[in-house]
């Protein structure tokens, strides 16, 4: 039985003066781990990631907001980090981070307003918008309706919506994505993960099932098409074809991808405009934390279509 969106954004709403905190979907996580007796909740080192991307074209640029929310349980609480960044014109703009602990919980997934972070839950417990508010600036990204639901092999969830980013005064239309997974601190990280449209016709989420060897990696991913039918690929290739030097992590990142689900799909993707940051570490090799506009172009059967979107990349 597939899971209906209100389990998906299932939110839960506190009184008080700091607005609500929305709840993702437990992907991943075993049942038992949510059950345990106390408070403790979620079992120590358990990872969480929730992404909430809005897209849209303004002209022959790609405007982004990507909200990016990871917490990771541990004895005693749970470590939480929120960021986000405005994409527009080519240029990167990171104007939300913050870093917290919270007491434990058996509900670690959790959304959490924070400082200039602000959730708004409408009726049935779904998320709405996320809200950044400064002095006079304030930035909004809304969601409306759904229009495609999709569930991993590894107990994911991508959820795509249309919605609109508030910018000031100006309202803009778009699609947002909405991605939830987990993995236990001890197995490997979840793969990269990539939104890409075509406009208002075409919406394709790609989810990295490994890591890449040799820079391909084994994908699986899903498309809406302009008549609103829905393709699943579980076995799809990936592989740079390009790479560029980065020097601060001294390590190699992609800057092309060739995709490809046997004869019946493939794409090219190029960088358009790229943020990246080296994290910290002991090893010669450091971290890549990085995110991607990029473009290119999309083949499903006889029909071809432009691409834009994001790619999410880390190496760790």
């Amino acid at each position: 039985m597939p899971i209906s969106r209100r389990l998906l954004l299932a939110l839960a709403l506190t009184l008080g003066l700091s607005a609500c905190r929305a709840e993702a979907p437990q992907a991943g996580v075993d049942p038992d781990s949510t059950a345990l007796p106390g408070a403790t909740g979620a079992l120590p080192g358990r990872a969480y990631e929730r992404a909430v991307v809005f897209l849209t074209a303004v002209g022959d640029s790609t405007l982004i907001v990507p909200w990016l929310f990871n917490s990771r349980t541990r004895p005693g609480g749970v470590d939480r980090i929120a960021r986000a960044w405005l994409s527009r014109g080519g240029v990167w703009e990171a104007f939300l981070l913050e870093s917290w602990e919270t007491p434990p919980t058996r509900v670690p997934w959790r959304l959490h307003p924070r400082g200039r972070l602000r959730l708004v839950v409408g009726e049935g417990e779904s998320l709405e918008a996320l809200l950044f508010e400064e002095g006079p600036r304030r930035l909004e990204v809304q969601m409306g309706a759904t229009r495609a639901e999709w569930h991993g092999s590894q107990g994911e969830t991508f959820l795509v919506a249309d919605g609109a980013a508030v910018l000031s005064d100006r309202r803009l239309p778009g699609l947002v994505l909405d991605l939830a997974r987990a993995h236990r601190g001890e197995s490997p990280p979840p793969g990269d993960w990539m939104f890409l449209t075509s406009g208002d016709s075409v919406q394709l989420v790609l989810s990295g099932t490994d890591v890449p060897v040799g820079g391909t990696a084994s994908y699986e991913g899903w498309a809406r098409l302009p008549d609103a039918s829905e393709i699943p690929w579980r076995d799809i290739t990936v592989s740079w074809t390009e790479t560029r030097a980065f020097e601060k992590a001294r390590r190699e990142v992609p800057v092309r991808w060739a995709v490809a689900a046997g004869q019946e799909m493939s794409a090219d993707l190029e960088v358009r405009t790229a943020h990246i940051e080296a994290g910290e570490g002991d090893d010669p090799l450091l971290p890549v934390d990085a995110l991607f506009e990029v473009a290119g172009d999309l083949r499903i059967g006889t029909a071809a279509y432009p691409l834009r979107g994001l790619v999410r990349h880390v190496q760790r």
